[in-house]
This record gives C-alpha cells, structure tokens and sequence, in this order.
C-alpha cells in the first residue's frame, strides 16, 4: 500500500464515521501491519490482551449476554479472517451517540438488562487510560438494545477488565437462571428449562476460558 494512501486515508478517518476508520484499518493491514499494530495506528493506543483474545475466538460464533459494538472488534479482525466488515452492525448509532456525550469514550459492548424492568449497560474504555496502559472499564446505563437511548451524562469507573464485567454478568445470570429452575412455581409457558441453565453455565465456561488465556498472554 502506497504509504501516501495510507497517509491520506488516516487525514479522512473519523471515529464518528466507521466507513472511514474501516478503509483506513485495511490499508494498513495491507501495508503489512497485524492487529494490534493496526488498532494502534487507529485509536493512538496499545489495547490489552482481552481484545485479541476475544477477536481470536470468533466475534460471529460468541453466544454471550453481549452486542459488540463496530468500533475497535471489527477494526481488528484482519483480512484472513474476514475484516474489517464493509458495514457497521446494528450498534453504529449507539457508538455515535456515546461518542458525542464523551469523545474519550470507546464503546465495547451494550449488555442487556437481566429483567424487562432493568437498564442496559454499555462497557466502554477510554482512551486517554489505554494510552496510560490502562485498560480500565468504564460504564453507561441505556434504553433496551436496539433502541438507542443513554440514561447517563457521564461514565461510571467499574475499575475491572471488560473480561472481569462480562465474568460477573454471566456468572449472575448462570446463577439466576439455576435457583429459577428449582423453584416450585416454574412451570409452563416462560418457565426456565434445564437447556437454559446449560447454555447459561457454557457461556460462563466460555468466559472464563478467555480470562485464562488474556491473563496468560498478559503474563508472558
């Protein structure tokens, strides 16, 4: 790749604009680069191991209480596998709007409220702390997922990976769904059933999974 397309694509990329950021992210995987020096060039900051892990294990095939959001997932997904997606996914108006509230933000995922009566949340990071090496989890409450809507004005420290959050939202979740199943009153329709509680506990299993392997790449 001619490094004066490279240089003039770089000029045009905006975050508001995930078309831009995505042409800018393929030329430089054909420049030669790799992920993670491709999310460098891009947001100006090292990203933690969890990410490539993450992208590692298939962002299509990821049964979790989780949206990934367009913006840094798709960015990191290199040719071979498929990426950087032509088109942002469902999520793109979310990001925007985050970004507008709070420039510094990176939206990660949008993980839905447990019960109808709840919040979602939206995990972000930020990049002024990435830029400091740290990759500390950042929190907003939103309307239910599709519909675009922030509850907060500002972000709330969760002071934990975003591997640690999604860790303790399945965890709750496998245990809700576990004393559900056992009380007298489940029964018919909306009733929760032994697959639930299955899919549930390998989700969690999947998360953990993927804690052991940022957290051994981390160390080596």
């Amino acid at each position: 790749m001619n490094p004066e397309t490279v240089a003039r694509l770089r000029e045009a990329a905006s975050r508001e604009d995930y078309a831009s950021m995505a042409r800018l992210a393929r030329a430089l995987y054909d420049s030669g680069l790799g992920p993670r020096e491709v999310l460098r060039e891009c947001y100006g900051a090292d990203f933690p191991e969890e990410v490539f892990v993450i992208v590692g294990a298939g962002l299509s095939s990821l049964d979790l209480l989780a949206y990934f959001a367009n913006q840094p997932w798709q960015l990191a997904v290199p040719p071979e596998q498929g990426g950087p997606a032509d088109v942002p996914g469902p999520l793109d108006d979310t990001e925007r709007l985050v970004l507008s509230l709070d420039p510094g933000l990176l939206p990660l995922v949008q993980i839905p409220a447990a019960t109808s009566a709840g919040d979602d949340h939206i995990v972000c990071y930020r990049t002024e702390e990435l830029r400091a090496g740290r990759p500390t989890a950042f929190c907003l409450r939103s309307a239910a997922y599709p519909y675009s809507e922030v509850r907060d004005a500002e972000s709330t420290t969760i002071e934990c990976s975003l591997l640690d959050v999604l860790y303790e939202v399945h965890a709750d979740e496998a245990r809700r769904l576990d004393e559900e199943s056992r009380q007298p009153w489940n029964r018919g329709a909306g009733s929760v059933d032994r697959a639930e509680v299955e899919q549930a506990r390998a989700s969690l299993a999947l998360v953990e999974e993927l804690r052991r392997k940022a957290a051994g790449r981390q160390e080596g």
